[in-house]
Order: structure tokens, then sequence, then C-alpha cells
């Protein structure tokens, strides 16, 4: 028998770093929704209308998203007929 068969094992603890993370973004994400509470008069082209800063923020995050998924479609369009005229 070999002196590390009979030394007694011990739990290995590693760090809950997913646990840690994701406990940082739930603070932070609740710090944005405490810090823009706060309403804003928006003028869209049409209409105006009163809203939250977060709702604001979320708008504008989604209109980015989409109007870069479209972009990214016209651009895949371009390719293919590029590529299949040659």
């Amino acid at each position: 028998m070999s002196p590390q068969d009979s030394a007694p094992l011990k739990p290995e603890r590693d760090t809950p770093w997913k646990l840690i993370v994701f406990a940082v973004l739930a603070v932070y994400a609740l710090l944005i929704i405490f810090v823009n509470r706060e309403q804003v008069d928006v003028s869209f082209v049409f209409f105006s209308a009163r809203i939250s800063k977060l709702v604001l923020i979320l708008l504008c995050v989604g209109i980015g998203f989409a109007g870069g998924y479209l972009f990214e479609q016209l651009r895949d369009r371009r390719r293919q007929r590029s590529s299949s005229a040659e």
C-alpha cells in the first residue's frame, strides 16, 4: 500500500463561478431597473409618449437587434446571388 492510498481524501471545493457570475449579473440588472425607473417624454415621428427610461432602452436594443438581423439577411442574400451568378 502506498502512502497516497492510505491518506484520507479531501473533498474538492471548486469555486462556483457560474453562481457568482449569475449573482453579479442579477444585481447589475436590478440596479439598471431601479436607476432607470424615471419617466421621460419620447417624441416619435407621428406621436409622443411618456415611458420609463428602461422601456426606452429595451426598445432601442430591440430595434438594434432587429436591424442587425435584417442587415445580415440582406447581405447573405446578396452573397448568394453573386456566388450563383459566377
